[in-house]
């Protein structure tokens, strides 16, 4: 029993991981399945496109980003599309979907989705922000629900203790800010 238990995690990992070895920048390779401890003791390695499942347990990393996200970390060098539900999450390229973070989500582009969490940012948002503490975003499209608001254009409203919208008429308003 224990030795079909051993070629099943076997047969697993070596699936994930595929028959190559790191992925050139050019001719990435994709997995269905990222399992991490801390980066960079994860499989496959942290070059991957992951499409499908990635857990994190600590930390962990992989380039292009399709699908279910779950962990304490996740950090996506590339886009990020799908369900992403961590502690924190870093999105360095784009992002498309919902990230629902306990604590921090941060996507250094554009993200088109939903951000919930304590602490959202986004370079340019097209959907809604919703935070306990803090939302922040250079442009967004739709909305901003949290306790403190801000970002430097808008087409849409923010909801909070603090509202700031930097390239309008009337730039701070408590409660409700819009601009459309």
């Amino acid at each position: 029993m224990k030795k079909s238990a051993m070629r099943f995690v076997f047969l697993a990992a070596l699936l994930s991981v595929g028959l190559a070895g790191p992925a050139s920048a050019q001719d990435r390779s994709y997995t269905p399945f990222m399992l991490s401890f801390v980066t960079p003791f994860q499989v496959p390695f942290r070059d991957f496109d992951v499409g499908g499942l990635r857990i994190s347990a600590i930390y962990g990393e992989c380039h292009d980003f399709d699908g279910l996200d779950l962990g304490f970390v996740g950090r996506t060098t590339g886009h990020a599309n799908g369900l992403q539900s961590c502690a924190v999450n870093i999105v360095d390229g784009d992002g498309l979907g919902l990230q629902a973070n306990w604590i921090v989500g941060f996507v250094k582009g554009e993200y088109k989705g939903f951000q919930v969490g304590g602490v959202n940012y986004a370079e340019k948002m097209q959907g809604c922000q919703i935070g306990l503490l803090y939302n922040g975003a250079e442009h967004i499209e739709g909305c901003q629900i949290g306790l403190i608001n801000t970002t430097r254009t808008m087409i849409g409203f923010q909801l909070g203790l603090i509202n700031v919208i930097q390239d309008n008429d009337v730039p701070f308003l408590p409660i409700i800010n819009c601009y459309f």
